[in-house]
């Protein structure tokens, strides 16, 4: 998935409601109003009004993004170095993380309902999927500590919560320290930075394809895969 499939779906998304909106006005709200003339009828005429145009507007608004960005492709061929995070109503996955080229680079969800009590796991539990590399990673986060479990269940990284801004690694080594403020979250292992968030000003070569308050990650290079999860994992909980 790239950000021109996320901004198609959303214009559908948008589109879809727009229609059910104009459904209800014309089929429930309009003969109420005409029967009672009551002030909750009118009130409610007004509200799905005022839904109705509001889902329109972001219906135009993600179906120009769509429409005025390069094809896969192209956008393929292109370089790809910073991550944008993006909220998905329109998939499975709630979170999408995309490249500086527009191409989904992983997806992460939280583990909900049913599977989460076959799980038996006090705390909660986040799935992120590494698309480039088809790997995925399932993350447990409690009160006392963090676990990571591959694809085939086999636990991967350990490491015990000292309190809400420290966790230290099973290894005996690694030390992660969470700081998280209004704008901005920063994930350091050993004192080195190995995740930044951060919202605000965005590059302009970006902001064709983002929009300008996107938040933006920037996840160390040198890191391991499972590290990564683990970062994600902690902003996201």
């Amino acid at each position: 998935m790239n950000i021109k499939d996320y901004y198609t779906g959303m214009s559908r998304l948008y589109s879809h409601q727009t229609i059910l909106c104009t459904i209800v006005f014309i089929i429930v709200i309009l003969p109420s109003i005409k029967i009672t003339q009551f002030f909750p009828a009118i009130g409610a005429g007004i509200f799905v009004l005022f839904l109705m145009i509001y889902f329109f507007f972001k219906y135009i608004y993600f179906s120009f993004k769509s429409n005025a960005l390069p094809s896969p492709r192209i956008l393929n061929q292109q370089s790809a170095t910073l991550f944008m995070i993006m909220p998905s109503p329109v998939s499975t996955y709630n979170w999408k993380l995309y490249t500086g080229n527009g191409l989904c680079r992983y997806s992460a969800m939280e583990v909900k309902g049913r599977e989460k009590k076959i799980n038996k796991h006090q705390g909660r539990i986040f799935r992120i999927m590494d698309h480039e590399k088809n790997l995925l990673w399932n993350v447990h986060i409690n009160n006392q500590g963090i676990k990571v479990y591959s694809n085939d269940q086999r636990l991967v990284f350990d490491a015990m919560k000292i309190d809400k801004k420290e966790f230290w690694a099973n290894n005996g080594r690694d030390r992660y320290l969470i700081h998280k403020m209004a704008y901005r979250c920063v994930i350091k292992k050993n004192g080195r930075k190995i995740m930044t968030v951060s919202q605000g000003i965005m590059p302009l070569s970006l902001q064709k394809l983002f929009s300008s308050s996107t938040p933006m990650v920037v996840l160390d290079s040198n890191i391991k895969d499972y590290e990564r999860s683990v970062c994600l994992a902690i902003f996201l909980q």
